[in-house]
């Protein structure tokens, strides 16, 4: 009996070993997860060691025993650490990740996974094992490197890792964003202006999985503008230890900056780069309104399994001059009109031949006045020669073309008019007439295809409306259309203010020889006057 029951219970101890290794088995976890991912991305999960079913141990999967005898000799003395108990993957050293990766590049693709869920969380079910995840994004800006998750035996693991977390703090982080942004110091300026751009990108950090990591920034230039390259407008890039070719030179209107590959592949960082340089304004508004373009495009690598995939990021910033009496979008039948000189006589009546401008109003035009534009209320008053100029514009005009004064090249802002000389029979304007150009600014966004098939949106500051006022009365206001990235349609309002030269003959101006001239003549006559009035008394006497 002592024999049967010695039997029974070293039985029981055994069946009881097997329920618990059976209770065991059964415990492991059955899914991994990856947080951090975007809705859309494509997962490509590669089992890179599972379980032996034959030693009970651990095994290399298929694709991926050439991993090398001392990253496996790592992986014996740590593999059961990593999968069953350290989910930070403390035993696991980012030069092992990085051969995992290449390794992936070689062995048979799984089938791609989308994910699905709208707060970007990708669960899959599988076998015990730790599994390399390479994720193809969805969104242009992202970079997504090498990402290590397992399955356990351990009741209650995790087997989730975050996209966004990184191999310690000697590695590369997992998720990065990429971004690209152009600024200046005004959208609005004078023909001829030099105006400071600033670019700031970011080189992400690649994990050495990427072959040949390529960055490179591209700029461009609108017919209207030119690269202005000297010592006092230099050209910068501050990219750290990251050397690039291909600075812009003097009056070109296009460069790229190609970054060495081998500079990206040795970060351990993000690496924060910002372009400064200078550009000038080439174009006098040949319309009422001009609008040029500076367009800046970063191509970088983004996708850990495919080392010829490349995405594009673009930027854009629009430069704008202004005109008085232009051309309304560049059709020579239709004159803006926003200031009108006039002959009138003493009445009010229109004494030469009538303008009609496309907007319906008539006006008594009046070719041959010459004006000074001033940039300061005291210079016009004084109606001396310091005017405004810019690169288009000598500071004066004469009305032409039905009493109108094309200025062009004009910065938003505010100027001061003054008529120097009236046709031959009118008399002058006396008046300093104040003229203020007003933008109205607002961002809009831009979407449209690279040369490549990329498609790339991007906000955009443009002047989608402005308005001239003269002395205080709003003559035009004018509303831009913008279809794509140029303006399609300029549509006036129905006002124009007119300066008022009146039939006559001038008198010399107040102060001057004229009026001199005059007291002394007068003096003499009253002078001579007494004499004579003098002496008839005497004689009567």
């Amino acid at each position: 009996m002592k024999k049967i029951l010695s039997l029974v219970l070293a039985l029981c101890m055994i069946l009881t070993i097997g329920i618990v290794y059976a209770d065991d088995a059964f415990t492991a976890d059955s899914s991994v997860s990856i947080t951090g991912l975007t809705k859309g991305d494509s997962v490509y999960l590669y089992k890179v060691i599972e379980a032996d079913t034959t030693t009970g141990g651990w095994k290399f999967a298929s694709g991926f025993e050439d991993l090398g005898d001392s990253t496996k000799d790592n992986y014996s003395a740590n593999v059961k650490k990593i999968i069953d108990n350290d989910k930070t993957f403390a035993g696991l050293t980012k030069d092992d990740a990085e051969k995992i990766a290449k390794l992936a590049k070689v062995a048979t693709a799984p089938s791609a996974d989308e994910v699905t869920a709208d707060n970007g969380t990708y669960t899959k079910t599988v076998d015990v094992g730790m599994y390399l995840a390479l994720v193809a994004p969805v969104n242009t800006n992202t970079i997504y490197n090498p990402i290590i998750v397992s399955a356990d035996y351990t009741e209650g693991g995790t087997n989730t890792i975050n996209a966004s977390a990184s191999y310690g703090t000697s590695s590369v982080t997992k998720k990065e964003t990429v971004t690209i942004e152009k600024t200046t110091e005004d959208i609005t300026l004078d023909a001829g202006e030099i105006v400071k751009f600033t670019v700031t990108t970011t080189i992400p950090a690649y994990a050495a999985s990427y072959v040949n990591p390529k960055f490179n920034v591209s700029d461009s230039l609108s017919t209207g503008l030119k690269f202005v390259v000297d010592g006092t407008h230099p050209f910068t890039v501050s990219s750290g230890s990251v050397t690039y070719t291909g600075a812009p030179a003097n009056d070109a209107t296009s460069y790229t900056l190609v970054f060495d590959s081998a500079k990206i592949a040795a970060l351990t960082a993000p690496q924060a780069v910002t372009i400064t340089y200078y550009a000038q304004i080439t174009n006098a508004a040949p319309f009422n309104i001009n609008q040029e373009e500076n367009n800046v495009t970063v191509e970088f690598s983004n996708n850990p399994k495919d080392d010829t995939a490349h995405s594009h990021l673009k930027d854009k910033v629009k430069e704008y001059t202004f005109s008085i009496d232009g051309t309304l979008f560049g059709n020579s039948d239709w004159t803006t009109g926003e200031l009108i000189k006039v002959g009138k006589d003493a009445d009010g009546n229109p004494i030469e031949a009538v303008i009609n401008l496309d907007n319906g109003s008539s006006h008594a035009a009046l070719d041959g006045a010459v004006f000074g534009l001033y940039s300061t209320n005291a210079d016009a008053e004084a109606g001396n020669t310091n005017y405004y100029t810019n690169s288009e514009f000598n500071g004066t005009v004469t009305t032409a073309n039905g009493g109108l004064m094309n200025i062009k090249g004009l910065d938003e802002g505010t100027y001061y008019l003054k008529e120097l000389s009236a046709p031959a029979g009118y008399i002058k304007d006396q008046n300093v007439h104040t003229i203020a150009i007003t933008a109205h600014k607002a961002t809009v966004t831009e979407t449209e295809t690279l040369t490549d098939g990329c498609e790339v949106s991007y906000d955009v500051e443009v002047v989608d409306s402005y308005t001239v006022t003269i002395d205080d009365t709003t003559t035009s206001t004018f509303t831009n259309t913008l279809t794509g990235t140029s303006i399609s349609t300029v549509t006036p309002s129905e006002n124009t203010s007119e300066i008022v030269n009146t039939k006559g003959v001038e008198l010399p101006s107040t102060g001057g020889i004229g009026t001199t001239i005059f007291y002394v003549v007068g003096g003499i006559l009253l002078v001579g006057a007494a004499i004579i009035l003098v002496s008839r008394r005497k004689a009567h006497e």
